[in-house]
């Protein structure tokens, strides 16, 4: 169709026919709007990935620090005297089997470790210093047991949702006093079973919980500070250490060096293993057949932390 203008001047204008966009140019149209498409939703893909991924890491961090700050501050007021041959620390294999370990063969933690010893916390008491829930003393003993299993109920029931959580213990001066001071052993003098009550439960994730410990030897020929790193994990060569008075136990050996003094505990490493959300759901799905598998899986998934502490010189 076709429109006709005329003018005073009897001056004829046409217009162009009118049409509609031919086949050709919705096609490229179309491609154009789901190339931008594609490339709104890869950006959005990258974007909601990389916030998972910090997620993931900042989840993991408060989980470090809630850890670190507890078990810092209780390795800073470890008390250890000397002179005498009682047990002020101990570390050892928990005991932890079957579904305690993990989702089967495969899938279990390496170092169920059960730790020990005795410290000044703040914390005695639930803090009620002072008061009529004082019962006296500033001496507790602390405890600490990562197990795999249900942190509500605190068992592995078969509507149970279990997870890698690690447990800590305080028991009250009081009963310090009165059961666990002075005692040549500390191994079964208390049930373990009541380290890993639900009221007991510090954080979850954690894969791995390992000690080392730093100690300081004096050589007496010339005063030199020599010192030795001990490892403690189940499956490996060092695993198992005991502090009595001025001996140091390790696999129920002493821990000596030739031509110097008794060890002194100087400090102590904590190291842990969180692993993430996305790797706990992973962990009771993904199948892994191998050790190898798992370690890669652990990589993929897990955030490794460590913290040195320094403790009070006995």
């Amino acid at each position: 169709m076709k429109f006709e203008i005329r003018t005073s001047n009897a001056q004829v204008f046409t217009k162009r026919e009118l049409k509609g966009f031919t086949l050709i140019e919705l096609l490229i149209s179309m491609t154009i709007t789901l190339v931008i498409v594609g490339l709104l939703m890869g950006m959005t893909k990258m974007a909601v990935g990389a916030w998972q991924v910090t997620h993931a890491k900042t989840k993991s961090s408060r989980l470090a620090q809630e850890v670190f700050d507890s078990v810092g501050k209780d390795l800073e007021g470890m008390v250890i005297r000397t002179g005498n041959d009682y047990e002020w620390v101990l570390v050892k294999d928990s005991g932890n089997s079957g579904d305690d370990l993990g989702q089967g063969a495969n899938k279990e933690m390496v170092n169920p470790l059960e730790v020990s010893f005795f410290s000044a916390v703040t914390d005695r008491y639930n803090g009620q210093i002072n008061t009529a829930s004082d019962l006296g003393g500033d001496i507790s003993m602390v405890r600490y047991r990562l197990i795999h299993q249900d942190v509500i109920t605190g068992i592995n029931g078969s509507d149970a949702k279990p997870v890698f959580a690690l447990y800590r213990q305080r028991i009250d001066p009081k009963e310090v006093f009165d059961d666990l001071l002075a005692q040549a052993d500390l191994d079964g003098i208390k049930p373990s079973a009541d380290i890993v009550l639900p009221e007991n439960y510090l954080a979850e994730n954690i894969f791995d919980f390992t000690l080392s410990f730093n100690f300081e030897f004096t050589r007496t020929s010339d005063g030199v500070k020599l010192y030795r790193r001990v490892v403690i994990q189940s499956n490996g060569v060092e695993n198992e250490l005991s502090i009595k008075g001025d001996k140091v136990l390790v696999n129920g050996a002493e821990l000596t060096v030739q031509d110097a003094s008794s060890p002194r505990l100087a400090s102590a490493d904590v190291s842990i293993l969180v692993l993430s959300d996305k790797g706990m759901r992973a962990l009771k799905n993904k199948p892994i057949s191998s050790d190898s598998d798992f370690s890669k899986f652990l990589k993929q998934n897990g955030h490794h932390y460590t913290k040195s502490v320094i403790v009070p010189q006995p």
